[in-house]
């Protein structure tokens, strides 16, 4: 992958317009109350929702993205796929782990590690785009792993598992 000045101006706008539009779409079905936007945004307080904000805004920001650096990279798809992996691996891997030694995380912990783990993700990204070789395989991984979290946002946010992780933290409810 070329690192031009194109590719680092669109990265860097990637970055920062993951991390933003992630922070919106924290409120987003709360405030709208839309039952549509609860595949994409957090219904209720409890971590598991969370991860939407990590998935969805790198999906979006994919779409604008890719037509501008199409030409500079390969296995995109595998490259976002993993690069959502990694982003969610900082930042609820971060927030586990200062629960772990410190007890409950408060939301500076939240918001630093989510910003944290857009920059790793992003980067991670772009990272797998200059240094793996075109293969439908890996195109082929990346497509299963975005559909089976897809498929596992939708399944849960309507009928979660009914433990800790799926709790909503403020109100003890399940889902939407």
């Amino acid at each position: 992958m070329k690192t031009g000045k194109k590719v680092i101006r669109v990265k860097t706008i990637g970055i920062l317009s993951v991390i933003l539009l992630g922070l919106l779409f924290h409120e987003l079905y709360k405030s709208t109350g839309i039952k549509v936007l609860s595949i994409i945004a957090p219904v209720n307080e409890s971590k598991w929702e969370h991860w939407k904000i990590v998935f969805w805004p790198m999906i979006i920001i994919s779409i604008f993205e890719y037509p501008f650096i199409k030409n500079t990279g390969n296995n995109y798809i595998f490259s976002l796929a993993l690069g959502i992996i990694a982003f969610e691996f900082i930042t609820f891997g971060m927030i586990e782990t200062y629960d772990f030694f410190f007890g409950q995380s408060h939301l500076v912990v939240h918001v630093t590690t989510y910003i944290l783990g857009g920059i790793v993700g992003q980067n991670f990204k772009y990272y797998l785009m200059k240094y793996t070789e075109p293969s439908k395989v890996l195109f082929n991984i990346g497509v299963f792993i975005l559909i089976v979290q897809f498929g596992f946002f939708v399944a849960f946010t309507f009928n979660p598992p009914r433990i800790e992780y799926f709790k909503d933290s403020i109100k003890g409810t399940y889902g939407i």
